[in-house]
C-alpha cells in the first residue's frame, strides 16, 4: 500500500482547486467530465464556469433550447458532447425526476458516457470503487510498471483497466482516482517528467532503470494529413451570408460562413487556392464575384488533419439571389446578431473580423 499511501498524502497537499472539487456534486462532475473528453483542464476551466452560470442545475439544463445549449459550448469542439449533456439531461428528468441517478449501470447508460466516463463519475461523485484510465493514468501506470505493451492497442486495454481497480484503495475511491489523473497531468507528464520530485519514484520501476521517457509504448503514428480549405463572408449591405451544417454531418447544427474543402496534401499556392474558391462559388452559387479578397488564415486541427482555412470576403450586388446547390438553412444577418448562433470554433475566430 505504500504507491497508493504516497499519491494520496501527495494529493492531499497538491490537489489543484477546480470547481467541480468544492463539493463532487454529480452534475458539476458528470459536466467536468463531458468537457474534459478531448480537452485539457485549462482550457475547458472558462466554459465549464460559463455553463455553471447558464445552466447551474440540470433541470435548468433539460428545459433550454438546444441552439443556447451550442452558443454556451461553442469554442470547445466536438459539439456531439453538449448535445449529449443536453438529451441525457432531459432523460434524467423524465426518469429520475431530475436527480442523477448513483448507479453506475444508469450512469454508463447515459448518451455519450462510456466506461470511463461512468467510472470517473462513479467514483469522484459518489465515491464508488470504479477503475478510471485515461491518457494520464495510462503514462503513470505505464512507467510505474514499465509495461512494453503499446497503450494505443486496444486489446492491450483490459491489462491496464485491471491494474488500476487493483490498487484503488478501500473507501477512497474519489481521492485516488483524481490522485492518479493529477500525478500525470502535473508531474508525470509526457515530456519533462519531473521525476525528481514524483512521491512515488521510489516504486517507479521505470525511474530505477532510468529508462522514464521509454514509457509509455506506443505503436508508430500515421502522418497527419494536410488540408487546404476556403471559407467566404459574401457581404450584401450591412449582413452577411451564414448557413446551418446538417444533423448527423460533422458539427451538424452549427453555423457557418460557407466554406468548402479544397485538396488534401496538396500544397496549393495562393493562386490555387483562389482559383479553386472561385470554382467552388460558381459551382455551388452559380456566383463569380468581381472581387474575392483574402482577409485571414485559420488553422484548425482534427482527427489526424492538419487544416489550413483561407478566409475570404466578396461583395454581393444588392439584385443577385445567392441560393446554394445544398439547400442547406441559410440567413443573411448583421454582425450583431453574431451572438444568437453558434459556431464552431473556427468560423467564431471568422466572425470576429468583421464583429
Amino acid at each position: 500500500m505504500s504507491l497508493q499511501k504516497s499519491i494520496l498524502r501527495w494529493f492531499r497537499k497538491n490537489a489543484r482547486p477546480l470547481p467541480w472539487r468544492k463539493r463532487y456534486g454529480p452534475y458539476e462532475v458528470w459536466v467536468s467530465e463531458i468537457m474534459l473528453q478531448q480537452t485539457q483542464v485549462e482550457t475547458m476551466l472558462p466554459y465549464f464556469e460559463r455553463w455553471m452560470r447558464t445552466f447551474p442545475t440540470l433541470k435548468r439544463l433539460a428545459k433550454s433550447p438546444e441552439k443556447k445549449v451550442l452558443k454556451v459550448w461553442e469554442g470547445l469542439g466536438y459539439y456531439s458532447r453538449a448535445r449529449n449533456l443536453h438529451a441525457s439531461a432531459k432523460e434524467i428528468v423524465r426518469k429520475y425526476d431530475g436527480v442523477f441517478p448513483a448507479d453506475y449501470e444508469a450512469i454508463r447508460a447515459l448518451k455519450g458516457v462510456g466506461r470511463y466516463t461512468a467510472g470517473a463519475i462513479a467514483s469522484i461523485a459518489f465515491n464508488e470503487e470504479r477503475p478510471i484510465v485515461d491518457g494520464n493514468v495510462l503514462r503513470v501506470l505505464s512507467r510505474v510498471y514499465s509495461v512494453k505493451k503499446p497503450i494505443d492497442v486496444e486489446k492491450n486495454k483490459d491489462l491496464f483497466w485491471g491494474l488500476q481497480e487493483s490498487l484503488i484503495p478501500k473507501g477512497e475511491a474519489r481521492l485516488f482516482n483524481q490522485a492518479l489523473m493529477e500525478l500525470g497531468a502535473l508531474v508525470c507528464t509526457a515530456k519533462n517528467p519531473q521525476c525528481l520530485v514524483c512521491p512515488i519514484q521510489t516504486n517507479c520501476t521505470a525511474f530505477q532503470k532510468n529508462r522514464v521517457l521509454d514509457y509509455p509504448v506506443r505503436q508508430r503514428r500515421k502522418s497527419p494529413v494536410k488540408v487546404d480549405a476556403a471559407a467566404v463572408l459574401f457581404l450584401k449591405k450591412n449582413k452577411v451570408l451564414i448557413r446551418r451544417r446538417p444533423l448527423g454531418e460533422i458539427m451538424g447544427g452549427l453555423w457557418e460562413f460557407p466554406e468548402w474543402k479544397l485538396a488534401k496534401d496538396a500544397a496549393l499556392t495562393a493562386d490555387e487556392i483562389q482559383k479553386h474558391t472561385l470554382a467552388s462559388l460558381r459551382s455551388e452559387f452559380s456566383f463569380k464575384p468581381e472581387n474575392l479578397r483574402p482577409l485571414a488564415e485559420i488553422k484548425r486541427n482534427y482527427t489526424h488533419h492538419l487544416e489550413t482555412l483561407r478566409v475570404f470576403s466578396a461583395i454581393v450586388p444588392e439584385d443577385t439571389l445567392l441560393k446554394s446547390q445544398s439547400n442547406w438553412p441559410s440567413r443573411w444577418v448583421t454582425p450583431r446578431e453574431f451572438s444568437l448562433y453558434p459556431f464552431s470554433s473556427a468560423h467564431a475566430k471568422i466572425a470576429k473580423l468583421i464583429s
